[in-house]
């Protein structure tokens, strides 16, 4: 699984109620506290698996570091992981993105480098090539010769463009998981609107209550919450599995 950002689907068609406009009129946004956001995909774009290579310039050894990611969390692990392998080198500098569109978060690192010389380059590497969900690491061992500002902010941007070229691309769909809470003489109206989007069902509980949790695809996500919300209680969390 990838970012999760949980907010009730009931907010939103308030909002819109409130305005005299239905979701429909919105069809590339979502809402949080009466706040709309535009939506601008369905899809994103990953890589498969990490993938690293190795640059010389002017005997600086720049060890660069391509690797899938799904959250903070595990990109501070990682992080954490680098600079204890890579403990005797000058810097270890890096760059991510997570999340697309109203949820994207994004960093990078100089780690004592001239500011705006290794994190900055090593990010506009991920944005022009529209990745997210993925971390860039840059290791350096300095070779004795001073690169200059120019000649840092190429050899970053180099060792990045480099390892992503090694890495597979992947296209992901844009997905909601989001927990539908309903009493049973409701499961048929449920059932039914879930058979019609053909929604994948991931966990089935009940107890004095039903409760699914179904994964929707973004596309749907607006045409179908707005009817379930109408015979079940709903709560999203957006995914990007």
């Amino acid at each position: 699984m990838s970012y999760f950002k949980w907010y009730k689907i009931s907010d939103f068609f308030q909002d819109t109620l409130h305005v005299g406009k239905k979701y429909d009129d919105y069809p590339s946004c979502l809402s949080k506290n009466g706040y709309f956001w535009r939506v601008d995909c369905n899809t994103y774009q990953t890589i498969s698996a990490p993938v690293e290579s190795k640059l010389v310039e002017r005997k600086s050894t720049f060890l660069a570091f391509a690797l899938p990611v799904a959250s903070e969390d595990e990109v501070d692990r990682l992080l954490r992981r680098f600079r204890k392998d890579y403990y005797d080198a000058r810097h270890v500098c890096y760059a991510y993105r997570l999340g697309c569109n109203a949820d994207e978060r994004s960093k990078s690192s100089d780690n004592g480098e001239p500011s705006g010389t290794a994190g900055r380059p090593m990010l506009g590497c991920l944005l022009s090539h529209n990745l997210t969900d993925v971390l860039v690491v840059a290791v350096r061992y300095f070779g004795g010769i001073k690169l200059g500002v120019p000649g840092l902010i190429a050899a970053y941007k180099t060792a990045t463009e480099e390892v992503i070229q090694k890495a597979t691309v992947i296209t992901r769909a844009i997905e909601h998981r989001v927990t539908l809470t309903f009493g049973y003489e409701r499961m048929n109206d449920v059932m039914q609107l879930l058979k019609r989007f053909n929604i994948k069902i991931l966990e089935n509980l009940a107890d004095t209550s039903c409760r699914l949790v179904v994964s929707i695809p973004h596309e749907h996500f607006g045409t179908l919450t707005q009817q379930l919300v109408k015979v079940a209680s709903v709560q999203s969390t957006h995914v990007q599995p």
